[in-house]
């Protein structure tokens, strides 16, 4: 079961952000973002609720060039600092439904018991010294702090499409450079498992 939820209130994040107007900074994210944040399958990841300083550092990321993009990479350009601040905020503050009352990774079966996406999500494989992906993201992946992002109901493509980037360089902006590694030991066959694990955990 889902709820609707704010990011912020989770794990002990803070208080709730209020919901603002929206600046007319916004105006041309929404168009692939959509209004309410939530994105277009194979267009554009969901980004309500994701943490305002995580959303700022990536607009930055893709103004200076450190993540490439050529569709976001104008659009970032057109934002000042203000603009940047005024839209990570607003997306931050679309309320979306990620899982209720999230289970640990103690809470869960034996990974005999679950399929390859949820397996690799929580378990991991550590003869491959591969950590499960709740360990930084959260259980079912709600998002932990400002650093890591939710994954629970991000766009499957989406996933999958950063994770290989992570696997081949093109992407390397993430929080002390933990995910290339991690990347870099998945098959495609796990790429697409846990992509399609994470986008079943809510987001609507």
């Amino acid at each position: 079961m889902t709820k609707t939820i704010l990011l912020g209130a989770l794990l002990g994040a803070g208080a709730l952000p209020v919901m603002a107007e929206m600046p007319p900074q916004a105006g041309v994210c929404v168009s692939c973002h959509m209004a309410n944040g939530l994105g277009m399958a194979n267009v554009a990841p969901s980004i309500a609720g994701m943490p305002a300083p995580y959303l700022a550092e990536q607009l930055r990321h893709f103004q200076s060039g450190a993540r490439n993009n050529a569709i976001m990479k104008p659009m970032a350009m057109m934002l000042d600092d203000a603009g940047v601040e005024a839209v990570s905020q607003w997306f931050a503050s679309l309320p979306v439904s990620l899982p209720d009352n999230p289970a640990f990774r103690g809470e869960k079966p034996a990974p005999q018991h679950m399929e390859l996406g949820e397996q690799l999500a929580y378990q991991g494989d550590w003869q491959r010294d591969l950590p499960s992906c709740v360990a930084c993201h959260g259980p079912e992946g709600v998002g932990v702090g400002e650093v890591f992002p939710h994954l629970a109901g991000q766009h499957a493509d989406y996933i999958e499409s950063q994770l290989k980037a992570w696997q081949s360089g093109s992407r390397a902006t993430d929080t002390h450079g933990l995910m290339a590694p991690v990347a870099k030991k998945l098959t495609a066959e796990e790429i697409t498992a846990v992509a399609s694990y994470f986008a079943s955990q809510g987001g609507q």
